[in-house]
């Protein structure tokens, strides 16, 4: 393949990756986290460091370094706070990784040939090899999600590509721009998000595994590269400590089994993050995602040029990461499955580059080919289309409260996750909150954090309530189910609004409910 032809398909993969990360990116509401990253990225950028790094009993305010909502904030100023407008920076982020995801393919497939591992792939040669991989990323489901999402999480992504790409070239060729490049990416790796730092240690885990192989090459780089991100990320290591106090006192995050395994393999093949697939499609789902490795691994082991250093980097840095965190986890749960969008990358490209380069039966290609299309078309098809928790349609329900509140009335949410994303989509009218039980899981909104928004938490309902002759109150589904697996008859807020108030009406919006009381006639 000449090189301008291999520039044409390149662009137009990279076109399908974008117009996939625009479908319908104004269409889906936007949920807690988003609203609570652009309601926290609107403020000062001191504002936030007061509300991420203010220390209270030895615990900090927040557990997420502030690269991503600088960042956003800074985006902001420039194209609004419209669901889209905002989103389109993670829909960037995620493209431009398709791109360094060719790129790092690459420079796989030049170091393989350099070494004389010469990969012939029987979709056409080893030119096409980096374009399959990024098709295979510009596909994928879970990777599509983040890219649509206004969280950290698309920069993480792309930052972590970039460091294994240079330190690819910094190990081939040792030169010291490309080691340097490494201790910048991975410093900002770790200032988006800190369990960014378990795919850098498979970074240096690797590098370790060839030291005891082959004896120590490049060890000057790469114990430069890891003391350079050590330096920059120095000022943060100050406030890692509190933070880490934060995960230990409250995180929603539960200690993983074998249910978070599943997880993170379906989300690693044609799954994703915070949606539920359909029920007809989960069992093919999960057969493909188990029959996949299976043929990666029968791959790897009849072909001795698939087994280049280069890509053990990248099963590595597919495995550790997930490995270390769900170890940990078992101590204190920080497994969190979106924070390993970097392994699913890297997964990504030893996928295309062994499936590309093996000699597999044509049968088994298309089976397998088709199998993949048709399962990605529709776990695709339900990630667009899904509207239920933690993402129903907020929206909808900011205008009808809008339409119907009466002036006696006053609108209270059970909790956080649903006043954040319909306050964000309707300031106008006043609302309020219940605060979290102090110290449970769900306790993660600190008071420095809501100073900061200028958005606190009112203390119980009865507070809020105060003398109001009407109430819309509103809560998830979920959480009512919760309450009722609990053995309780109904969630204790709405018991407690039955034995004072009269409920009129309940409209859904989904799996979201807004509940009409007014007060009992005397």
């Amino acid at each position: 393949m000449n090189q301008l032809r291999q520039h044409r398909w390149l662009l137009l993969i990279l076109l399908l990756a974008f117009g996939l990360r625009l479908v319908n990116l104004n269409g889906r509401s936007l949920w807690y986290d988003e609203a609570l990253a652009i309601l926290f990225a609107e403020k000062s950028l001191t504002a936030m460091l007061r509300g991420t790094i203010t220390i209270t009993n030895g615990i900090a305010a927040n557990v997420h370094p502030l690269l991503y909502f600088w960042l956003l904030h800074g985006w902001m100023q420039l194209v609004g706070q419209a669901p889209t407008a905002v989103r389109l920076l993670s829909v960037l982020f995620g493209t431009a990784t398709v791109f360094v995801d060719y790129l790092l393919a690459e420079e796989i497939r030049d170091w393989g040939l350099e070494i004389g591992q010469n990969l012939q792939s029987p979709i056409s040669n080893p030119q096409s090899l980096p374009l399959f991989t990024a098709l295979l990323i510009a596909l994928s489901p879970f990777h599509i999600y983040y890219s649509q999402e206004t969280r950290m999480y698309g920069l993480l992504g792309l930052l972590t590509l970039l460091a294994t790409l240079f330190w690819l070239r910094g190990w081939r060729t040792n030169q010291r721009r490309d080691w340097t490049l490494v201790g910048v990416c991975g410093a900002l790796v770790l200032y988006t998000h800190t369990l960014g730092a378990l795919y850098l240690a498979g970074l240096g885990m690797w590098a370790a595994w060839q030291w005891v192989r082959q004896g120590w090459q490049r060890w000057q780089g790469v114990v430069g590269s890891y003391a350079l991100m050590l330096l920059l990320y120095a000022p943060w290591l100050t406030i890692l400590p509190s933070q880490l106090g934060r995960v230990q006192q409250s995180y929603w995050v539960v200690r993983p089994g074998l249910t978070e395994l599943l997880q993170t393999l379906l989300a690693f093949h044609v799954a994703y993050d915070n949606e539920a697939l359909p029920g007809w499609l989960l069992p093919l789902a999960l057969f493909l995602s188990l029959l996949v490795p299976i043929f990666l691994l029968m791959a790897l082991r009849t072909s001795a040029a698939l087994r280049s250093p280069a890509l053990q980097l990248l099963g590595f840095t597919t495995l550790l990461p997930p490995t270390l965190g769900f170890l940990v986890s078992q101590f204190q749960p920080i497994y969190t499955l979106r924070a390993f969008l970097p392994s699913a990358l890297t997964y990504w490209v030893l996928l295309g580059l062994v499936f590309g380069a093996s000699k597999m039966p044509k049968g088994m290609k298309w089976v397998l080919g088709g199998l993949t299309a048709v399962i990605l078309t529709a776990s695709l098809l339900n990630h667009y289309t899904y509207a239920s928790f933690p993402r129903p349609p907020f929206a909808a329900a900011a205008n009808w409260l809008t339409d119907h509140t009466e002036p006696d009335a006053v609108i209270i949410h059970s909790n956080k996750l649903t006043f954040f994303p319909t306050y964000l989509y309707n300031r106008t009218i006043p609302q309020q909150f219940i605060a979290d039980e102090p110290g449970s899981p769900s306790d993660t909104l600190a008071y420095a954090t809501q100073a900061a928004m200028g958005l606190f938490a009112t203390v119980d309902l009865e507070t809020a309530v105060s003398n109001h002759p009407r109430i819309y109150f509103i809560l998830l589904d979920r959480a009512q189910a919760e309450a009722v697996a609990a053995g309780q008859p109904t969630h204790p807020h709405l018991a407690w609004l039955a034995a004072r108030y009269q409920l009129q009406d309940t409209i859904h919006f989904n799996d979201l409910a807004i509940y009409e009381f007014r007060r009992s006639a005397d």
